[in-house]
């Protein structure tokens, strides 16, 4: 169990999270750690990686053997939970933990954090403006946001 937020019971109105949980290996402590500092009515905005995308094996294919050759993203196996080692930078390496979307909705109500509001953004136009195979994806929300009220 990770250690507890060094915070009473119920300190905070809000919680905010961006682009962590998907590196916490014990989810369910976490956000239970976040339940218990925040008063009733307390929202918690939850921001990942969309698990759609980040499936174990999922990346760009680069398929040459299509007439006209196309790039796309490939999907990995959406509901198994695994965890890859990532190198972020040079011999700095992070956990990656891919859970499906029901597995953070589910603990998130478990912990009496219930679902307010779900965006999935479409890719921002400078990140389409990088390079053009990015336009064919610019349908395909790379990030989620959540935003729960404790019960």
């Amino acid at each position: 169990m990770p250690p507890q937020l060094p915070f009473a019971d119920g300190t905070f109105d809000a919680v905010v999270a961006c682009l962590v949980f998907e590196h916490i290996r014990d989810v369910d402590s976490a956000i239970a750690e976040v339940a218990r500092v925040l008063q009733p009515g307390g929202r918690f905005c939850f921001f990942l990686n969309h698990p759609l995308l980040q499936t174990p094996n999922s990346g760009w294919i680069d398929d040459q053997f299509l007439d006209p050759p196309e790039q796309y993203w490939r999907i990995g196996p959406y509901l198994i939970e695994d965890e890859t080692i990532e190198e972020v930078e040079k011999d700095v390496f992070i956990p990656f933990i891919h859970r499906p979307l029901s597995r953070y909705v589910n603990t998130l109500a478990a912990n009496g954090l219930l679902l307010e509001r779900m965006e999935e953004p479409a890719p921002p136009a400078g990140f389409l403006a990088k390079a053009e195979e990015y336009l064919a994806a610019s349908t395909i929300p790379r990030l989620l946001y959540l935003r729960t009220r404790k019960m």
